[in-house]
């Protein structure tokens, strides 16, 4: 019979194994490095441009991973999404980031090529990333 310790056991290794994925370390050190940067007064040209854009959308796909899999699905197999899901959570932050916010802020600018990035970011993590999570947790 499960008790409470055994819940609490199984759902801090579990939340250890998605903590120390690399690509989650990817996108939070080179999320923090472009922001380091900015702040700074040293932006480094194309990245500071276009790389946050590209992991924005694949660090919402995992958060959003971790949690529904933790949550809903903690003693059976993880949930994986499809390629047309991460494709329509792309297209609502690019609606978002690139027609709405640019409206209100002076923060956020409309770029097309930002648009392309959320994109590319929504494929990586599709075809790369997810195929990872496949085969570590297969």
């Amino acid at each position: 019979m499960w008790n409470s310790r055994y819940l609490d056991r199984n759902f801090f290794c579990t939340l250890k194994q998605y903590l120390s994925d690399p690509f989650l370390l990817f996108y939070g050190l080179s999320w923090i490095l472009i922001r380091y940067c900015r702040q700074t007064g040293q932006p480094i040209p194309v990245l500071n441009n276009w790389l946050t854009d590209f992991v924005f959308v694949p660090l919402i796909a995992y958060i959003a991973f971790c949690i529904g899999n933790l949550l809903l699905t903690l003693y059976s197999a993880p949930q994986y999404y499809p390629l047309y899901q991460i494709l329509v959570l792309a297209f609502f932050v690019s609606i978002v980031f690139e027609y709405i916010m640019p409206q209100y802020t002076n923060y956020n600018v409309s770029d097309p090529i930002d648009t392309l990035c959320y994109f590319a970011g929504g494929c990586f993590y599709y075809f790369c990333h997810q195929n990872y999570l496949k085969s570590k947790f297969s």
